[in-house]
């Protein structure tokens, strides 16, 4: 069991660390090495308080195989390109609501976005809580202010817009345009819809089977990105689908093996099939929007369109709970405004 005492002074021996600190010599996409040991935090092992970049690396290396390598990932990112420039040599017990403050208004200041600030935040006050959990530090209160933001509408297709490309789909028939007739008509996400076979089909009960996830992630350590077959997004994620009959009647009719994308035993890139949209989208003039807008749309027109309740919505597109699906994935759009508006006048 190796403890922070140990991983500090292994840390000053190794020529490339594996994050960033302030004055470690690394650079962000330099080689990776860290010890497949068990790293502990042990107060009764370490004379003085550790710095952040110490324990950071500890917590790394405890989080390596506990969470999905998109998010483990996504997590160096984070501790390399932000929390350790600022905080790297900063001892544990330095830390405090207002360094951290100053931290969020350093990082406003050069542009970052207000939600990655928080996630940045968030990463920290876990290396915190480890510590605490330890006995090695008391965890501070940290509430830093950050500026407001307005709810930003997403943008959803039109009526109009939706049947052209679906229609479009239909009438071009190639594996990926089946895959985006799915995603039209069920809300899944990008990655499911990489990682659906034509063998999740279940035709007897008219359902689809969303079992996998194909996730992008970069590795920085050897500068290439990679797509990996895995578990989706949430426990709740994995689901079934069941789907309309006319989308059941078009998916028979287009019955392959392998991956429906692509219609091998080969699933395709996610950027693959997100350029895909992009193309049609210009192809037949229709204003840009994101794939997972898509989903977006999908919601809206379930709930304030076809009148589904929120929670069985929310069951299809794999939240957790209603209020994701009400708060984040669907919109008000102006011809829905006037239809209420409408409704309500005719109730006098």
């Amino acid at each position: 069991m190796m403890t922070f005492a140990q991983l500090g002074q292994l840390s000053l021996q190794m020529q490339m660390l594996y994050v960033q600190g302030v004055n470690s010599g690394s650079k962000p996409d330099d080689p990776v090495e860290l010890p497949d040991n068990d790293l502990t935090f042990s107060a009764s092992e370490f004379p003085e308080t550790p710095t952040i970049k110490i324990c950071a690396e500890a917590f790394l290396n405890l989080k390596k195989y506990t969470v999905r390598q998109s998010t483990y990932h996504r997590y160096i990112r984070c501790f390399r390109n932000s929390v350790l420039p600022f905080f790297g040599d900063m001892q544990l017990n330095a830390v405090s609501g207002k360094v951290v403050q100053e931290f969020v208004n350093a990082m406003l200041r050069q542009g970052m976005n207000p939600k990655a600030i928080k996630y940045c935040v968030t990463m920290l006050k876990s290396v915190l809580l480890c510590a605490e959990a330890d006995g090695i530090i008391t965890m501070p209160v940290i509430r830093p202010n950050y500026p407001k933001q307005c709810k930003q509408e997403r943008p959803i297709l039109s009526d109009e817009d939706f049947n052209r490309l679906s229609e479009y789909l239909l009438q071009e028939g190639s594996s990926i345009s089946t895959a985006l007739l799915i995603v039209m008509h069920t809300g899944i996400r990008l990655g499911e819809a990489c990682a659906l076979r034509w063998s999740d089909m279940d035709f007897k009960t008219n359902s689809i089977y969303i079992r996998y996830s194909v996730k992008r992630y970069y590795i920085p350590e050897e500068r290439r990105t990679v797509c990996e077959l895995g578990e989706p997004k949430t426990l709740k994620s994995k689901r079934r689908i069941y789907i309309s009959k006319w989308l059941v009647d078009v998916l028979k009719q287009r019955r392959e093996t392998g991956f429906i994308c692509t219609g091998v035993d080969r699933f395709c890139n996610p950027e693959t099939m997100r350029n895909a949209l992009n193309r049609r989208l210009k192809q037949l003039n229709i204003p840009h929007i994101r794939f997972h807008d898509l989903r977006h749309g999908f919601a809206t027109r379930a709930i304030n369109g076809a009148g589904v309740d929120p929670k069985t919505v929310a069951e299809i597109l794999g939240h957790e709970h209603c209020d994701i699906t009400l708060d984040i994935y669907t919109s008000c759009t102006a011809q829905m405004q006037v239809e209420a508006m409408e409704k309500i006048q005719k109730m006098k």
